[in-house]
């Protein structure tokens, strides 16, 4: 029931779907459902909607233009981290997300079981 984040390279030559094409550059994988539990600690709250959208059995596509608030929501999920496992995931998900900020050609796909 875990979230795997995976950034990824958009090719997109023209307009039509057909012609994108997805790249994957970088994984950070939640084994053991750290990210998961860390983020239904902050549900309902109204603080993070970004990280209300995330679901454990579904994907949901970032671009960098929603990594600074993304990061932004993950800085606030670190005083929650109890675990090294806790901690390994929200700064391996940051560097995704710094990644995907720095490239408009990149999207940080965060995928459910």
């Amino acid at each position: 029931m875990g979230v795997d984040a995976t950034l990824m390279r958009v090719e997109q030559r023209g307009t039509s779907p057909e012609r994108k094409r997805l790249t994957p550059m970088a994984t950070a994988l939640d084994r053991h459902d750290a990210f998961v539990r860390l983020v239904d600690q902050i549900r309902g709250r109204s603080t993070s909607p970004m990280l209300e959208r995330v679901d454990p059995y579904r994907s949901l596509i970032l671009t960098s233009v929603d990594m600074p608030q993304f990061l932004h929501e993950l800085a606030e999920l670190r005083p929650l981290a109890r675990t090294a496992e806790d901690l390994r995931v929200l700064q391996e998900f940051e560097d995704l997300a710094r990644e995907c900020a720095a490239d408009p050609t990149l999207q940080l796909h965060l995928d459910g079981d």
